[in-house]
């Protein structure tokens, strides 16, 4: 019995271990205090290299990050609509002016 019950435990220490290392990757947010800050994505361009979105407050900041460094590359306000359906957006733009 007592070999049972370490065994659980050790189940729900593994499983406490996933979710604090891989949940945040799979959009499983842990409680955190609200401070404002929010990521919003990650593009990896090569080792140790990505451009980085982070949401703080109304603007949304668009960061080069290397091993070395974090520098701002662009700073969006986010007081428009958010579309999330590309085609819902190509239809709302402007056709480009084709006259010659």
């Amino acid at each position: 019995m007592a070999l049972a019950l370490l065994l659980l435990l050790g189940v729900i220490l593994a499983a406490f271990y996933v979710l604090r290392r891989f949940g945040p990757r799979l959009g499983l947010p842990l409680a955190r205090k609200n401070t404002g800050l929010t990521f919003e994505g990650q593009l990896a361009l090569g080792p140790k290299r990505s451009v980085v979105l982070v949401r703080f407050l109304n603007k949304v900041m668009v960061l080069g990050v290397t091993e070395q460094s974090i520098n701002l590359l662009t700073e969006i306000d986010d007081n428009h609509d958010r579309e999330t359906d590309f085609a819902a957006v190509l239809e709302k733009a402007d056709p480009p002016d084709s006259s010659p």
